[in-house]
């Protein structure tokens, strides 16, 4: 299995290579010399944690835990706004909005008890800023890296859950992709990480109507927000 799947890479590698070295019709000439354009994103998001827990044993002998079991697939939707500031660096703002859950489960890691289980939903606002770095271009195809940071405001929290986030973060977010140039746009499907750098528990939970469920607050010592995107630009 190994084997095929190696030669599978090789061969594509250099079908590829052999078809970047035929010089093809250049598209979309003149789009790179603009100053400022604009574009609209479509995609999907994967949104996670990284939990850090207190390892706090009650008087019950109870130890809980916190964990996202499985990943379920989000939609983004966005605008761009791309600023030239030389050939192959320009500053862009990609406001977007990502409809998302997480499926959590509390586990007791010393008594034999039933897992309870929620299911955040999270509606995202994230307003971030990129320095993207482009490739020089080859045919129909440059390139790039992006990076930068912004604001994240989700609209989208439910009081009285097992947990409950903090309604804002501030993220770091890095990425790659590859601008395509077609005959009528360019199309540019990109990959980033977005990484939040804010604790999002919020601790403060006298709105659970069983204070008991406090205890899955109190098992966290820090809960961070991370986030992977596939989008694809046009523009």
């Amino acid at each position: 299995m190994k084997n095929r799947l190696f030669l599978s890479v090789f061969l594509f590698a250099a079908a590829f290579s052999a078809f970047s070295q035929h010089t093809q019709v250049q598209n979309q000439l003149f789009s790179d010399t603009k100053w400022l354009h604009f574009g609209f994103v479509l995609g999907m998001n994967y949104q996670d944690f990284e939990v850090k827990h207190n390892n706090v044993i009650d008087d019950d002998g109870n130890q809980y835990y916190m964990e996202v079991p499985t990943y379920r697939p989000g939609f983004t939707v966005g605008v761009i706004s791309d600023l030239k500031l030389l050939e192959c660096l320009d500053l862009r703002f990609v406001p977007t909005l990502n409809f998302g859950d997480r499926s959590l489960i509390f586990v007791n890691q010393n008594a034999d008890e039933a897992p309870k289980s929620q299911i955040l939903k999270s509606t995202v606002l994230d307003f971030p800023l990129y320095i993207k770095y482009r490739a020089e271009r080859h045919n129909n195809y440059r390139p790039y890296l992006i990076v930068g940071g912004g604001i994240m405001w989700d609209l989208a929290r439910e009081k009285g859950e097992l947990i409950l986030l903090k309604p804002m973060d501030v993220t770091v977010e890095f990425g790659v992709g590859c601008d395509f140039y077609l005959p009528y746009f360019k199309l540019a499907p990109e990959l980033k990480l977005c990484l939040g750098l804010l604790d999002m528990l919020e601790r403060d939970r006298s709105d659970l109507y069983i204070v008991a469920d406090q205890k899955y607050t109190r098992a966290i010592s820090k809960l961070t927000s991370r986030m992977i995107v596939l989008t694809f630009n046009f523009e």
